[in-house]
């Protein structure tokens, strides 16, 4: 450790004030080393150290300031808390914008939960329950649906070589028809789910989107069955059974896949599809508000740490300040300003429970684990 005398770069003290020097070790008259607890001010000035404490404490001892009945607060402890106060103020500045803007993103999220929650509330005491019914959640349903695509399109790219172009066309048009199966069984799930009166509306759907599914894997099926047949007489592939038994078993296939989709589809859906919207958007605005507030708050600690820091120290100073003024005055008693604390202000606390994130009140409808996320 080095002591101030091999400090070249710092200007001399002057009331425990030094230029170019944030932190550095003085030895004390006991000879041990002791931090001067300095904190950087604006135009490179320091908050006083323990020597400027000690060396003002003796001063002042020896003139017995402050007086024994005297209620006022030193001149050396006025100036110590305004160094601190200024300090603390430089804390809110550099923590403010980023504070302010988090709340700026906080407040729209807040108002569109409160308008959503009044709906959810509406409606569910219209269908006389509030939370969907569901069995499989939106993360599984999405992991099934994107297997099921993945397992279709190498059995469609078999049937689209038989037309002769080129094999980035041929994936094109597999995975189109890998993706459009999927989706039509999600369309065929809600609409089972979601069953209307009268019943025919829904069944008219239901009975065109199989029409039409069945027809365009009949279609592929017999596609494949050709180009099957064309690989076999041109000896490309071992004969295996008939074409047509070929054929017929690739359009089952499809035609399991639909199915198990449209159960997926059906077991991921609410039977009432604004119950459904209202949680899943209740949920999206939950989560985003706690992503806010948590970012929110952890920069909100680290201001208050600081500020809090600041303030202990300067109190350690002030209370090695008091110890030294005491123990060097003629009379030895204790004045009656040393029995107050110093704070760093009222506008400090007032800041902190301005800065709180406002929160919503209300019970969030969202309950955690329920399958709809």
């Amino acid at each position: 450790m080095a002591s101030l005398a091999d400090c070249g770069d710092c200007l001399p003290l002057r009331r425990g004030l030094t230029h170019k020097v944030n932190f550095y070790i003085l030895a004390t008259e006991k000879g041990n080393l002791d931090s001067l607890l300095l904190f950087e001010q604006k135009g490179g000035k320091q908050m006083y150290g323990r020597l400027a404490a000690r060396r003002n404490a003796i001063k002042d001892a020896k003139r017995n300031l402050p007086g024994r009945d005297d209620s006022n607060f030193s001149q050396f402890e006025q100036e110590l808390m305004a160094m601190a106060r200024s300090e603390a103020r430089q804390v809110t500045a550099a923590y403010g914008p980023k504070l302010e803007v988090l709340n700026g993103k906080h407040k729209p999220l807040l108002k569109d939960h409160e308008r959503i929650s009044k709906d959810y509330d509406a409606h569910a005491a219209k269908i006389n329950r509030s939370e969907p019914s569901v069995e499989l959640s939106r993360g599984k349903y999405y992991a099934l649906m994107s297997l099921f695509v993945l397992g279709e399109i190498p059995m469609n790219s078999l049937a689209f070589s038989v037309f002769g172009e080129s094999e980035i066309f041929t994936w094109i048009m597999a995975v189109g028809v890998a993706v459009a199966i999927p989706w039509i069984a999600h369309a065929m799930g809600i609409l089972f789910k979601r069953w209307s009166v009268p019943w025919w509306k829904n069944a008219m759907g239901v009975a065109t989107l199989l029409v039409l599914t069945i027809g365009g894997l009949v279609a592929i099926g017999y596609v494949r069955v050709q180009y099957l047949g064309d690989l076999s007489e041109a000896g490309a592939v071992s004969s295996f059974g008939s074409s047509a038994f070929i054929g017929a078993a690739f359009v089952g296939l499809n035609l399991v896949i639909l199915a198990a989709a449209t159960l997926c589809s059906y077991f991921s859906h609410d039977s009432d599809p604004m119950l459904e919207h209202l949680h899943r958007r209740t949920n999206q605005l939950n989560k985003a508000m706690r992503t806010i507030e948590a970012k929110y708050n952890k920069i909100l600690t680290k201001q208050q740490q600081k500020i809090h820091g600041i303030q202990q120290r300067g109190q350690e100073i002030i209370y090695y300040y008091r110890k030294i003024n005491q123990r060097v005055r003629p009379d030895q008693e204790k004045p009656k300003s040393f029995e107050g604390e110093h704070k760093l202000g009222v506008e400090f606390e007032q800041e902190d429970e301005r800065r709180k994130m406002e929160t919503a009140t209300m019970p969030v409808q969202a309950v955690t684990n329920q399958p709809i996320s």
